[in-house]
């Protein structure tokens, strides 16, 4: 098990004061057999607390209504420790190749998948739209499968900051050959998807210091595997979810995993930044003082 300190952090400066708004976060460590959110402190400028929810797919998120204060910037930091405690799985399935096709073609098993065996306008692909050998081979295991599907997506697209945006979409993403976490996740959820494999975006924290995504926000796939149920899969990193991986939440694709979203009245421009930090609680000491501090205050 691997503890980890995650610091968010948001500012957004507007031109003109705002006098009303609203603003929903997807930021919160979620909670699973995988990790465990075992404390959490949040910072903001405003005079009234958020309150919490759940989004449609059971996700925590942080809600500030704002009508009765004007402001003229944001800001929101949050500070988590998580414990994460993934040991390596091996992906292939105990079924047989025909037993396995016979499960995904399965009436009931579609349907309870259907959620994340819809496409979406980001995630949409046709068969043409991508090289066939990135397709299910008959005579192979999806376990094996998912492998090479991971590492050919990381091989045939170019990883570069800014080239894409959030509405930019799988197809976009494949013809101008690089993209950044969220359009690789697109892409294989995409191909996945068009085969009746059910396929959902995962929004979360990553610790890499030697890969493509570190310390950071970060997409990635999680896939469901006859008998094995949902696995984890970094195309942008050709590797399989483990514990540096923080989950937030899951969605259909971006859309239902941003981690801002807001309505503003207001006029002229403004301009949002925001900071990702994950530790190994060692390095992270201060908090756990600070914690201490708090509990002895109460």
């Amino acid at each position: 098990m691997t503890d980890y300190v995650v610091e968010y952090r948001t500012l957004t400066e507007y031109e003109r004061t705002v006098k009303q708004g609203a603003y929903e976060f997807l930021i919160m460590p979620c909670e699973n057999e995988t990790q465990k959110l075992k404390h959490h402190r949040l910072i903001h400028s405003m005079r009234r607390s958020p309150f919490m929810a759940n989004n449609k797919y059971g996700f925590v998120t942080l809600h500030f209504h704002i009508n009765s204060e004007t402001f003229d910037y944001f800001s929101l930091s949050l500070l988590a420790q998580v414990a994460k405690n993934m040991p390596p799985i091996d992906v292939c399935s105990v079924l047989r190749v025909p037993d396995e096709r016979a499960l995904l073609e399965d009436i009931e098993f579609q349907m309870d998948h259907q959620s994340f065996l819809q496409a979406t306008p980001l995630s949409t692909l046709k068969p043409s739209d991508f090289p066939t050998e990135l397709l299910l081979q008959p005579h192979e295991l999806i376990g094996n499968y998912l492998l090479r599907l991971n590492s050919s997506i990381y091989s045939m697209l170019q990883y570069a900051t800014g080239s894409t945006n959030t509405s930019t979409s799988a197809l976009t993403a494949i013809k101008g050959g690089r993209g950044v976490c969220q359009d690789f996740a697109h892409i294989m959820i995409g191909i996945l998807r068009q085969q009746c494999i059910p396929a959902r975006y995962v929004a979360g924290y990553l610790n890499l210091s030697d890969n493509r995504a570190d310390s950071q926000l970060h997409a990635w796939v999680e896939v469901f595997i006859p008998q094995l149920g949902w696995r984890g899969f970094d195309p942008t990193n050709n590797i399989q979810e483990d514990d540096h991986f923080i989950k937030i939440a899951h969605g259909r694709d971006y859309k239902d995993c941003q981690p801002i979203k807001g309505v503003l009245l207001t006029q002229g421009v403004h301009k949002t930044s925001y900071e990702v930090s994950v530790r190994n609680s060692n390095d992270y000491n201060w908090f756990l003082l600070e914690q201490q501090q708090q509990q002895q205050q109460q």
